[in-house]
């Protein structure tokens, strides 16, 4: 395992909030054809900062770690963010896949997974010390599906994916 993957792999075990955010929520100093983005300014659509309250407001869909009123479901263990890489005549093209194992919320992902196909979207993470992180989705690239098994004992795994020019960006303060 390299360097960066193992960076990657800490990472993902560090990352208590997931935010599935519309693309026109998003401000973005950088375009998103822009390769290998490194760190990015990211702000709402009106320039306040990133929030978790705003971050719930403006999402198609928030996940946390632990029970709180500002997301719409409970994650488990076991997240994980696969990034794959692909030659492309504009450069190399980056598939974010995101899986995340879901404890509790599941008839509100349920509701709210048609408005999830219907739209483009960004993926910002967030870690316990606060540090923020984008998955910026370039047009046309995004995809959310559901694994939810019903029975007796009933689990649901999400996935979103989006394609970037870049890894993930960590969100800079200015």
């Amino acid at each position: 395992m390299n360097t960066q993957e193992e960076c990657q792999e800490l990472l993902m075990q560090d990352v208590v909030r997931i935010d599935i955010m519309p693309v026109e929520t998003l401000k973005v100093n950088v375009p998103f054809n822009l390769p290998d983005v490194a760190e990015a300014v990211v702000t709402m659509a009106d320039d306040s900062p990133l929030t978790d309250a705003g971050l719930f407001m403006e999402s198609r869909l928030s996940i946390a770690e632990t029970g709180t009123a500002l997301a719409d479901a409970e994650m488990q263990v076991g997240l994980s963010h696969k990034v794959s890489e692909k030659r492309d005549s504009a450069g190399t093209i980056h598939s974010h896949t995101l899986q995340v194992p879901i404890e509790s919320g599941f008839q509100t992902i349920r509701i709210k997974e048609g408005a999830l196909h219907e739209t483009d979207f960004h993926i910002v993470l967030t870690t316990a010390e606060g540090t923020r992180y984008l998955a910026y989705g370039l047009p046309n690239t995004s995809q959310f599906s559901i694994d939810d098994q019903k029975g007796q004992t009933s689990k649901m795994t999400i996935k979103a994916t989006v394609q970037s020019m870049s890894g993930l960006i960590k969100i800079s303060d200015n």
